[in-house]
């Protein structure tokens, strides 16, 4: 049903959204890059890209999906809400975190490219690199994901979840602003 589809991708979209701001919370320790730097003497990815961070976030991740689909595993095994067995919904929210995770990676890359220092804002690619990280990792589970995602009705659901990540974006980092876990609020 087309009006289902759209708060189910948000649904089993949760994962990826919550990757990045719980790699923040367990981020710290080394950072991915070890602190290498580029011929144009810029990090590769920045101190705040971290091997905690990555695990952390990719596990929470996980361990969502598995919380999310539970009820419906238990008490409505048929249910189109469900991410699935137990397995496939560790692994496919698994890949939604990592994928997100791996996204931010790339926009921090190109962010040093740009010359432009941890914590700069980059609109666009800010809201949107985990998005895209996630849908094409997510790719390469496509009897999961290309029925959640890219065909038929729940492509209304990802056109809403294009929609919505800026504002989700920006309100999920206010509160880690005021809450003491980001330096800026963007």
């Amino acid at each position: 049903m087309a009006l289902e589809a759209i708060p189910q991708a948000l649904w089993f979209f949760l994962p990826a959204f919550v990757a990045n701001p719980m790699a923040v919370v367990f981020g710290g320790g080394t950072p991915i890059d070890f602190g290498r730097t580029l011929r144009d003497r810029e990090r590769l990815f920045g101190d705040g890209k971290t091997w905690r961070g990555l695990v952390g976030g990719t596990l929470s991740g996980a361990f969502l999906g598995l919380l999310l689909t539970a009820p419906f595993n238990l008490f409505a095994p048929s249910s189109t809400w469900s991410f699935g067995p137990v397995g496939v919904a560790f692994g496919a929210s698994a890949v939604l975190a990592l994928g997100a995770l791996l996204g931010d990676l790339a926009g921090a890359f190109l962010k040093r490219r740009m010359h432009k220092p941890r914590g700069a804002k980059a609109p666009v690619l800010d809201q949107y690199d985990f998005v895209v990280g996630a849908l094409l990792l997510s790719l390469t589970i496509p009897a999961w994901s290309v029925p959640r995602f890219f065909s038929g009705d729940a492509l209304l659901g990802l056109v809403a979840i294009i929609l919505i990540t800026p504002a989700l974006h920006r309100a999920v980092n206010v509160i880690g602003f005021r809450i003491g876990q980001k330096q800026e609020p963007w």
